[in-house]
Parts: structure tokens; C-alpha cells; sequence
């Protein structure tokens, strides 16, 4: 009878869910092809092209509008109420990212048993770009 050697690898060793230092990947340096179906490479690839085209709609700006600020006959445009209120704080003029959004949409302002609706914010009045008959009577 012969005798058979048997050898057996152990798995890497984890310390607090990491890979020790000096661990080396099955797949690292090794091309797609020859370590993954090529039903899944497909089925990743058709999700990726999915995703790559909608975006994140959970992320910050991206449900941002362009806005227009009017005062004393001036118009002046920007991409959103966030880069409204930077660009105008850093010339000094107090406003809010929130208080222009109100004025945009018009929304109702309860205090205590008084409500409004707020017209102006940081003395401009605000709009949407694409509301061009609400802020074109404001010119004339």
C-alpha cells in the first residue's frame, strides 16, 4: 500500500474582519474572464450601464433647479439655492439656502397664530428659471 500525502490549506486567518498583512487575492492580476461566469460578467455589466445613467437620487444636488434672484431690476442667475446663498454670503449679504427655497416655493409660514407666505430673502425675490412669467412682471 502506498502512503499519501495530504495537504491541506487553511483558510487566511482574519483579525477584526481583515485580511492579514501580505494576504494576496485568488483574483488579484487575473483577468475577469477566467475567474467569473460569463452570464454574471453580462448580468454586472447591463446593471452597471443602468445605474451609470440615472444617478443617485438619495445624493446631495441632485435634485437641484436653477434660480433667479431679482433686485432693484437686476437679475442675477444661479444653478442652485446652495450656490445662491454662497456666492451672495461671501458679498456680504446675509441669506439662507432654506429661506430662498420658501420664497421659490411658495411655501406657508406659521407663526404662532399669524401665517404668511414669505415674498423675499436677503432682500432679493426668488424664482425658478423655468417660471419665467412670475419674475418677467417683477421687471416691468
Amino acid at each position: 500500500m502506498e502512503n499519501y500525502e495530504l495537504i491541506i490549506e487553511a483558510p487566511p486567518r482574519r483579525k477584526n474582519n481583515w485580511y492579514q498583512k501580505g494576504h494576496k487575492p485568488f483574483n488579484k492580476g487575473v483577468p475577469q474572464i477566467e475567474w467569473m461566469d460569463g452570464r454574471k460578467i453580462k448580468r454586472i455589466l447591463k446593471f452597471l450601464e443602468i445605474g451609470r445613467g440615472r444617478g443617485n437620487s438619495a445624493l446631495a444636488g441632485a435634485n437641484r433647479k436653477q434660480i433667479v434672484g431679482i433686485k432693484d431690476g437686476k437679475i442675477l442667475s444661479f444653478k442652485s439655492a446652495i450656490d445662491a446663498a454662497k456666492i451672495l454670503k461671501a458679498r456680504g449679504v446675509k441669506i439662507n439656502a432654506r429661506n430662498i427655497n420658501a420664497v421659490c416655493h411658495e411655501k406657508r409660514i406659521v407663526n404662532g397664530k399669524y401665517s404668511y407666505v414669505r415674498k423675499r430673502a436677503g432682500g432679493y425675490r426668488w424664482f425658478f428659471a423655468n417660471d419665467t412669467e412670475k419674475y418677467l412682471q417683477f421687471l416691468a
